[in-house]
């Protein structure tokens, strides 16, 4: 089971003694970039579906990548100790405490 992955009410959390800020705005490119890696990857009706290490492997990359959009000191360097099940619990915490983040931004025009 991996460990859990404490973030403060101010989004300050610390992994390998490095310590993360989420900040409470983003920019718009930052939410369409951040949005678009974490919708889930579907499997396609007449193509190649994803075995089970596929998917979290896949996933895993997907969630590493969208959570760099949005916490800056991760950038490129988000830091590969962490699990499918860490990353997700890192945008579970934004989806509760940054809401815009993931709101619907209504019809485009």
């Amino acid at each position: 089971m991996s460990e859990a992955i404490f973030i403060s009410a101010a989004g300050i959390f610390e992994i390998e003694g490095y310590s993360y800020r989420i900040p409470e705005r983003f920019s718009k490119r930052e939410v369409l970039s951040y949005r678009s890696l974490i919708t889930p990857v579907p499997d396609k009706p007449r193509g190649t579906t994803l075995a089970a290490e596929q998917r979290v492997v896949t996933e895993t990359f997907l969630y590493r990548r969208a959570a760099a959009c949005v916490i800056p000191e991760f950038g490129e360097n988000a830091p590969d100790s962490l699990s499918r099940d860490q990353l997700w619990s890192i945008h579970q915490w934004l989806g509760r405490h940054r809401p815009a983040l993931l709101a619907d931004p209504g019809p485009r025009i």
